[in-house]
């Protein structure tokens, strides 16, 4: 699972967004180990938490100044099981978070090899000689030429 993250600022209508992991957690605020930093009165270096656990995603208020989850203020230190649908307000924010399911890659398979040619061409390659257009016309009309022979002597 992956974290779309995205803060809306009320005053200047900003948006800024980030992707992670969620599964050792994240801290938002105006922290510098914050994912996204949220400048602005009433917030905390960190002032809010998300984590997962057991495939569910959680909110934890870690503020003085109050989260609110779906206009209704959290109790600090106490998680909120969240969904992509709930929103989640901080003083002069708006936070979204979606989740979202990794497709796992599928490793390119490698080109399969050539087949190997047959014919008088490769009887050619194979002898290493290197001929002109119209030696290699000629080598190729006495093979055939001598094929029909061979077949003629056969069913005859």
């Amino acid at each position: 699972m992956e974290l779309l993250i995205s803060s809306r600022s009320h005053e200047t209508g900003a948006v800024n967004t980030a992707r992670c992991d969620p599964n050792g957690g994240l801290t938002l605020g105006r922290g510098p180990d914050s994912l996204l930093r949220l400048d602005g009165t009433g917030i905390s270096r960190e002032h809010l938490r998300v984590h997962a656990e057991s495939g569910a995603l959680f909110v934890t208020d870690l503020s003085s100044n109050g989260t609110w989850l779906n206009a209704h203020r959290l109790t600090r230190g106490e998680p909120h099981p969240i969904t992509s649908a709930d929103e989640i307000r901080i003083p002069g924010f708006e936070i979204h978070i979606e989740t979202q399911t990794l497709v796992p890659t599928i490793p390119s398979q490698p080109a399969p090899a050539p087949l190997p040619r047959s014919g008088p061409r490769a009887l050619i390659g194979k002898l290493g000689v290197s001929l002109s257009g119209g030696e290699t016309l000629l080598v190729m009309l006495a093979l055939g030429t001598l094929t029909v022979v061979v077949l003629y002597l056969i069913a005859g």
